[in-house]
């Protein structure tokens, strides 16, 4: 909502496509009084590039309007001014009627999932009422064969302003179905899937000002001093201000053209193509991604492997487009980085030419594990024809298990269980828990990384599962690896503990010597972390830990029987300590059972098992 005095609902924008030289120019010009074509467009009597107005309705809401070329050279920048619309108003001329780049607007539209269409018939005082009806009538038909939707259709003369206001009325009838539901849906606390979104079709500096960016909002709300990120640069900026149709504002809503002043950004971070978002949910910069395909024609395309042109919002890019066999997917890999969001609609067009291939739209951003491609494909066919915004959490839940709830920016109330940052499928926990009791059981000891190969699961993800393990009581953490049952584990300790931990295994073998070091804490945390056995004095002046310990003993016992001797040769050979940490170490396993002394030789008193 624009925070204005006059109270405005809400605002929408528009789009006005069709054949070139059909009026499109001139009809927006009759319904707002602005001309939106450039003087070289005016001179050349075509428009290349988009072109922007505007008009109030009665109550005072803003519906923006987007003048988009007819000349099929210019299909690009068409894709970029109806990707965002809330309704288009697709123009055919009553003397020309239906037309080849008429059809190809119409499937770009649908392409992009507009569901809103006004049939406009222009230049309807230059024909006779018989040949206006069946203009009308095949229009319509077009529009209904190729998108299943029925249009509202007005016939008008934007030279004699003929059916104008009709039309116009039309139109806000139209947006209004659109936009309300979704002004009704916005709150203070603004849900990810309506975190704001707006591809840039301009960037500028103005001296005095700073970088300056034009396009439009098509989704969320944003307020001057909201942080910013843009893409591809990842650079975050802050609103310094925002400018739309000619006012200054503090805050504004999708859907709406708008012209934001972001401090931070430089004009070499964001220009047009970029996409602008909200800083509560990670953007994928993809080099390739999954889509599935909606418009095909079979008898022009061949599905192999090709190098095809993608539009998505004002960017546009080539990619090579390969085709996943038996499924309606395709695999597009971009020659740079684009950032993409699941459910984004985008448009495959014809390498160098003008046609569309494909309308798509994106259903997996994240690299394909070999094991896992059948499962994300059986996956990506069962989504809806419809798709919302928790379909992709619940894909991940149903094809992976889980996913990073904190950087998608998902709520705890998702359905599943939430251990931050990740929300895991229930059972799917539950099986890879009882996989992981069962690996430890086997093996008695694992470090994240080796669960991690051993079941294929990330290693962050790994971590929270095994932290959630511990806290049951069903593990515990003991010199970097995981052991089954209860016990004292090491990350719980005091920070000073893990310090002094980390210190006496940096040492090894020479062990720490408290006359070579100061202790920050005194001898206190010697002592809890030899009670709890996490390491041993070899005397009292000599640490080691307690690992290297166990290693040690294994070394000096494990190849002999009960009551076999070992000299301290023998220790000295099979541990690799001098004499100065062979005579303490050996002391140390007689205390412990291990050994005992006659004269100058050791007894095994306990062999290794």
């Amino acid at each position: 909502m624009l925070t204005q005095s006059n109270n405005v609902m809400y605002q929408a924008v528009v789009g006005v496509a069709g054949h070139v030289d059909h009026g499109k120019t001139a009809l927006i010009e009759a319904l707002t009084g602005i001309v939106t074509a450039r003087p070289h467009e005016q001179a050349l009597g075509m428009t290349q590039d988009l072109g922007f107005a505007y008009f109030n309705d009665d109550a005072g809401n803003t519906i923006g309007v987007v003048d988009v070329p007819g000349h099929e050279r210019y299909l690009r920048n068409m894709v970029a001014g109806v990707w965002h619309l809330n309704t288009l108003i697709l123009v055919v001329a009553a003397d020309e009627g239906w037309m080849p780049m008429t059809t190809s607007h119409l499937e770009v539209a649908h392409a992009m999932g507009l569901k809103e269409i006004i049939l406009c018939i222009n230049k309807c005082d230059k024909v006779s009422s018989q040949q206006l009806a069946e203009t009308e009538e095949l229009a319509l038909e077009m529009v209904m064969d190729m998108t299943g939707l029925i249009p509202e259709l007005v016939s008008v003369s934007a030279m004699s302003g003929e059916n104008i206001p009709i039309l116009r009325q039309t139109i806000i009838e139209s947006v209004a179905r659109t936009v309300m539901p979704a002004v009704a849906e916005m709150d203070e606390e603004v849900p990810a899937e309506h975190d704001p979104q707006l591809y840039v079709d301009r960037a500028f500096v103005v001296n005095g000002i700073g970088t300056v960016v034009t396009g439009t909002l098509a989704q969320g709300k944003i307020a001057v001093g909201d942080k910013v990120r843009c893409y591809p640069s990842g650079q975050v900026g802050m609103v310094r201000s925002i400018q739309a149709y000619h006012r200054q504002l503090d805050s504004v809503n999708s859907t709406c053209r708008v012209a934001l002043n972001v401090k931070g950004l430089n004009r070499k971070d964001i220009g047009r193509g970029g996409l602008l978002v909200g800083t509560n949910r990670a953007v994928t910069l993809c080099e390739q991604c999954i889509v599935r395909l909606g418009l095909f024609d079979s008898s022009v395309i061949v599905r192999k492997q090709r190098e095809v042109e993608v539009a998505v919002g004002t960017w546009h890019g080539v990619a090579k487009i390969c085709y996943i066999p038996e499924t309606q997917l395709a695999r597009l890999v971009f020659k740079q980085a684009v950032p993409l969001q699941f459910g984004q609609r985008l448009a495959v067009i014809v390498k160098g030419g003008s046609r569309l291939l494909h309308g798509a739209e994106v259903v997996w951003q994240a690299f394909i594990p070999s094991f896992q491609k059948r499962a994300i494909y059986n996956g990506l066919a069962q989504l809806p024809a419809t798709l919302k915004f928790d379909d992709e959490f619940r894909l991940l839940l149903n094809v992976r298990g889980y996913f990073d709830a904190e950087k998608m920016g998902v709520a705890s109330g998702f359905d599943g269980v939430h251990l931050a940052p990740f929300m895991f499928e229930p059972e799917w926990l539950e099986k890879n828990e009882a996989a992981i009791h069962n690996l430890l059981a086997e093996l008695g000891a694992m470090g994240d990384g080796e669960i991690s190969t051993r079941l294929r699961i990330e290693n962050e993800a790994v971590a929270v599962i095994m932290q959630a393990m511990k806290q049951q009581d069903k593990v515990h953490l003991s010199h970097g690896k995981w052991y089954p049952g209860q016990g004292m584990s090491e990350d719980e300790l005091p920070s000073e503990a893990q310090e002094l931990l980390a210190q006496i295994r940096h040492y090894g073998k020479d062990g720490l010597e408290l006359n070579k070091v100061t202790l920050s804490g005194g001898k206190k945390w010697l002592r809890q972390l030899a009670h709890q056995k996490l390491i041993t004095a070899l005397n009292e002046t000599i640490y080691y830990d307690m690992a290297l310990y166990t290693e040690m003993v294994k070394a000096v016992v494990s190849e002999h029987k009960a009551q076999e001797r070992i000299s301290m040769a023998d220790i000295k050979d099979n541990t690799g300590l001098s004499r100065k940490y062979a005579i303490p170490l050996a002391n140390r396993m007689e205390k412990d059972g291990w050994v005992r002394r006659d004269g100058d030789e050791r007894i095994i008193v306990k062999p290794w098992s």
